[in-house]
């Protein structure tokens, strides 16, 4: 009852190679076919086109609102709306020309 039955041999697992087959004629990837949509396009490039031009439009917009409504803006806090307003619509420039070359798909390296 108390007799060991395993055995002290130990065996390395033997390397296994699998052939792999390779695809015949007309079993490749194939990508699907992308369906031109001109009208579709087009309306997509006019929407990025409105929306990014509306970034500096709104924040002008706004600037021009503030400064309309407060005669103490115009008259005493000039100096400080003059900046700002360059700095800002700079920025929303910037902005709205980068987005519209990603979404336009014109961003990128040029070869």
């Amino acid at each position: 009852m108390g007799a060991d039955t395993s055995s002290n041999t130990q065996t390395k697992p033997e390397k296994v190679y699998v052939k792999i087959p390779k695809a015949g004629p007309g079993q490749g990837y194939k990508a699907p076919k992308n369906h031109e949509q001109p009208l579709l396009d087009a309306l997509s490039r006019v929407i990025v086109v409105v929306m990014c031009s509306a970034l500096p439009l709104a924040t002008g917009l706004i600037f021009a609102m503030i400064l309309g409504a407060s005669q103490t803006s115009r008259n005493e806090f000039l100096w400080l709306w003059i900046p700002m307003i360059v700095l800002i619509e700079g920025i929303a420039i910037a902005l709205a020309i980068g987005v519209g070359r990603e979404a336009l798909g014109t961003a990128g390296n040029r070869h």
